[in-house]
């Protein structure tokens, strides 16, 4: 790679590198929080009862949510949840509007640049107790294995990173946060649907009203935090003691996390990524989201940075990653990482399991460091620079401050055009070419 100063830059990674589909809206559950777009639908509830119950809520000191709250009671036993299952969730709830707000907010993938958010999903209190989980439960982890199709050090890595390996599961009361954002009408749909699903697990017995007294501020519950619609869909028992405990079980847990992946299509036998070493003057542009053939790839001059192989195949298809632009390592992603992101969808959540899951497992460390001098865009920045590519005609989507895959696509369409290192990679310099090409642009 040719050698260039380096100015101080920025990366607005507050959001980092999210949805796949180039959405630049941050995902609203964490790592603690799993949504499940894709499960399968759960049985359709028996009709309502003829003789409707009335319920008489004691006052949460809030006119707007008691209002949402008797509508959503009334729906939900219309739809067939039991009466006494709505009082037990709903009763007694006041919003955590503030604690909910500032949780979202603090949301590390969202907040840390992709090296810090790394770095400390990757800490050595972190390996060493995965190592040692990984070691004294091998029974364990080979029957998950027979079972299902990912591998024991993705599980583990998702069991760190979702609960510190079952040491902490959450202090909100599921049913007060979703209530809360379902009645301020964040994500209403959504979060109605999980506390109809709480409803139905206490009615089929499968959990207690208290369990869900532990779990974060978006109603994910269990050593692998599982929202309760994908609790329907994907738990299972795995000591076939008759309960689907993920609080306290951790077989249970596990498996169930393994079974969600494994429906969610992951590959078994292949990668999620492997670290490539960039030949001298390649065409950053091609770090765009195309996918091409492993043999495409090593044809453009893309070797393996530490591994023996990209894959056991050439034609298996992989996305060139590169997380920090030309400043950083490179990846070739799989499949398996997009399967990742359907446990969270931010790439960096995604990374950072892989990268853990690798130090589990024992293999190399990677051989480009992450370029952790360099300081973020701060949202304004990163609002002005999205500004800018829009008026000159590269579409960096909503101007919101967070970077994404379409500010950074459009960023490489403008680099390209002017003959720079087109890496997408948001720097103060960036920042000031593009804010230049602005203006002149509106001169003329």
């Amino acid at each position: 790679m040719a050698v260039r100063t380096r100015l101080t830059a920025g990366l607005a990674l507050a959001a980092s590198m999210l949805l796949a589909a180039g959405c630049e809206t941050p995902a609203p559950n964490g790592p603690d929080a799993p949504e499940d777009p894709a499960a399968p639908n759960t049985p359709a509830p028996p009709p309502g009862p003829s003789n409707p119950r009335s319920f008489d809520f004691s006052t949460s000191g809030s006119d707007t949510f008691d209002d949402w709250r008797r509508t959503f009671a009334a729906r939900a036993q219309s739809s067939g949840r039991n009466p006494d299952a709505i009082v037990s969730v709903l009763d007694d709830l006041t919003p955590v509007t503030q604690q909910v707000s500032t949780a979202a907010f603090e949301q590390a993938e969202f907040v840390k640049p992709i090296w810090d958010y790394a770095e400390s999903a990757m800490s050595p209190t972190r390996i060493a107790t995965g190592r040692t989980k990984l070691a004294s439960l091998p029974d364990m982890f080979a029957e998950i294995e027979r079972s299902y199709a990912p591998p024991r050090e993705i599980l583990a890595s998702i069991w760190g990173m979702e609960s510190s390996y079952g040491g902490f599961i959450g202090t909100f009361d599921a049913p007060a946060a979703l209530a809360t954002q379902a009645a301020e009408g964040r994500r209403k749909d959504f979060n109605e649907d999980q506390l109809m699903a709480i409803m139905q697990l206490i009615e089929d017995g499968s959990a207690t009203r208290d369990q869900f007294r532990k779990a974060s501020w978006a109603g994910a519950v269990g050593q692998t935090q599982f929202m309760p619609t994908t609790f329907l869909a994907h738990a299972r028992d795995f000591d076939r003691d008759g309960r689907k405990d993920l609080w306290e079980n951790t077989g249970d847990a596990l498996a169930s996390a393994a079974n969600y992946l494994s429906a969610s299509g992951w590959r078994k036998g292949e990668p999620w990524a492997i670290e490539a070493s960039i030949p001298a003057d390649f065409d950053y542009s091609l770090g765009d989201g195309q996918k091409k053939s492993v043999a495409a790839w090593k044809a453009l001059g893309l070797t393996p940075a530490t591994a023996p192989a990209f894959a056991n195949s050439d034609i298996l298809q992989a996305e060139l990653f590169l997380p920090a632009g030309s400043y950083g390592p490179a990846f070739l992603l799989f499949d398996n990482f997009n399967v990742i992101k359907r446990y969270n969808n931010a790439d960096s959540y995604a990374l950072a399991v892989g990268l853990l899951a690798d130090q589990l497992a024992g293999r190399p460390q990677l051989s480009r460091p992450w370029p952790t001098d360099i300081t973020m865009l701060t949202p304004d920045q990163a609002r002005e620079l999205q500004s800018g590519l829009n008026d000159l005609g590269y579409s960096a989507g909503a101007v919101d401050g967070i970077i994404g895959r379409n500010t950074r696509k459009a960023l490489q369409g403008f680099q390209k055009d002017r003959g720079l290192v087109a890496d997408g990679f948001p720097t103060v310099e960036m920042l000031t070419a593009v804010q230049t090409a602005s203006v002149l642009g509106a001169e003329n």
